[in-house]
């Protein structure tokens, strides 16, 4: 019996087979009329017909009645049902089984529904299949080995375990990002763009700004290799255009790509090099690389479309659809060969690729100002506290200042950004919010330690 792979994720949907990859489709659905468009056709609507289109309905598989996020009273359960029957009509093969391959985040409730959805379509469900390990086809000896992905509405970073087998281990994840919040400040600094140089704005009206949509994974695309490109878009009877340099538009998505570089700064283990394997949703994004360049020791590995849902297929499954017994596979044995890795920690491929992308970001801060004199600070970082340490620069703020432990907190330069370590016993504040652990600073913030308090500036000497 053939098996076919369905991939969970909903900024792109994977059907693959033996022969490759069959489909990707967006996790996008539209009720118009009573029917349910979902995919590429509900993605081409989107922006037409905001109050009838959801791309929610995977991140939450809710069962609730209007749980979908639409002027309909449909739940988030029904919209994947659709979208699950529909994909598997035109991509599915007949008297095929199909294995799950499922992001770690999902709890057991959205595994259970997910489950019930696929039984529903008619789809017999050999096994489940975590993402992370299914991608994790090779073991990096001597390295961490990390899953990177990013859904519409999450990044999540997975940390894997290397033995006989390959298991997938804690997930980290931002909830409050994900490619749809992204692409919406893209469109939205495509927009200003539009109105700076011709007053068209494209988001005033539903056609142009799906128009604008429409575009820009194309724009985007020829935003890797080119410095400079020309935007385009119908307005009346002719066409409004505008000339945009890569950097005057990639700022609005820097917010995002230092979130995704923190994440795996954090999950890193400390003292260990590093290989994160990059999904496609991610690698894709023009500029990414340069900000992936500032880790330190870390070897990027880019995965191909769908590689996750084509390496779950090589994967050693259970015989046949269980009998109401499907299980999750969290650990998988290994479907290659060992690599070793020589030479530069970001290889050849990533390194051309920053180079090739010039930053668009602010460069981090430099210095750190206490009572008028600046101090630099560098990979070897600045101790702050209440009295000198032996073998470390030490800002002291003085023996009696109270609230102020004699460590107090530890200022460093590390992987391309300023970052600010509590050491303390009463805390560190950061523009008056307590630093939980550690913070990235930027340029003007003001770290207050102690009652009163001893203020320093943070700022970039040029």
């Amino acid at each position: 019996m053939a098996t076919v792979a369905i991939e969970i994720n909903d900024a792109g949907l994977v059907i693959a087979g033996a022969e490759g990859v069959r489909a990707i489709e967006p996790g996008f659905a539209v009720v118009d009329g009573g029917r349910v468009a979902t995919g590429r056709e509900a993605l081409r609507a989107a922006r037409l017909k905001p109050r009838h289109s959801s791309n929610r309905f995977w991140a939450s598989l809710d069962l609730e009645p209007g749980s979908g996020g639409l002027a309909e009273p449909l739940s988030a359960a029904e919209l994947a049902f659709a979208q699950l029957e529909s994909l598997w009509k035109r991509f599915g093969e007949t008297g095929a089984d199909a294995v799950l391959v499922v992001p770690t985040h999902y709890r057991a409730e959205q595994l259970g529904v997910l489950l019930g959805l696929a039984q529903e379509c008619g789809i017999a469900v050999r096994a489940m299949i975590d993402a992370a390990a299914a991608a994790s086809a090779r073991p990096f000896p001597g390295h961490q080995l990390l899953y990177a992905d990013a859904g519409l509405h999450r990044v999540s970073a997975v940390s894997l375990e290397q033995g006989q087998e390959v298991a997938a281990g804690a997930e980290q994840g931002l909830a409050s990002a994900g490619l749809a919040s992204l692409t919406e400040a893209l469109a939205r600094r495509a927009a200003e763009l539009f109105v700076f140089a011709t007053r068209f704005d494209p988001l005033h009206r539903a056609d142009s700004e799906q128009q604008l949509y429409d575009r820009l994974p194309e724009w985007l695309e020829r935003l890797r290799t080119e410095e400079e490109i020309e935007l385009a878009l119908p307005h009346g009877s002719e066409e409004a255009r505008v000339r945009v340099r890569r950097e005057q538009w990639l700022g609005a998505a820097q917010g995002f790509y230092r979130a995704v570089v923190r994440l795996l700064a954090q999950s890193r283990s400390p003292g260990t090099s590093a290989v994160v394997q990059l999904t496609d949703r991610l690698a894709a994004l023009p500029g990414l690389a340069v900000e992936l360049a500032r880790l330190d020791d870390v070897h990027v590995e880019t995965l191909a479309p769908g590689h996750a849902a084509l390496a779950a297929l090589a994967a050693e499954l259970p015989a046949g659809p269980g009998r109401g017994q499907v299980k999750l596979l969290k650990r998988l044995p290994w479907r290659g060969p060992p690599v070793e890795l020589r030479g530069e920690s970001v290889p050849a491929a990533a390194a051309a690729a920053a180079a090739s992308e010039p930053a668009p970001r602010e460069a981090p801060p430099t210095h750190v100002v206490y009572q008028g004199v600046a101090y630099r600070v560098g990979a070897e970082g600045i101790v702050v506290g209440r009295a000198p340490v032996d073998g470390r620069r030490t800002i002291v703020v003085g023996e009696d200042a109270n609230g102020v432990s004699r460590e107090h907190c530890e200022i460093v330069l590390r992987d391309g950004e300023l970052k600010l370590y509590d050491l303390s016993r009463y805390g560190t504040f950061v523009n008056e919010k307590r630093v939980a652990g550690e913070t990235a600073l930027a340029r003007s913030d003001v770290i207050r330690i102690g009652a009163p308090g001893a203020e320093l500036l943070v700022v970039a000497v040029e």
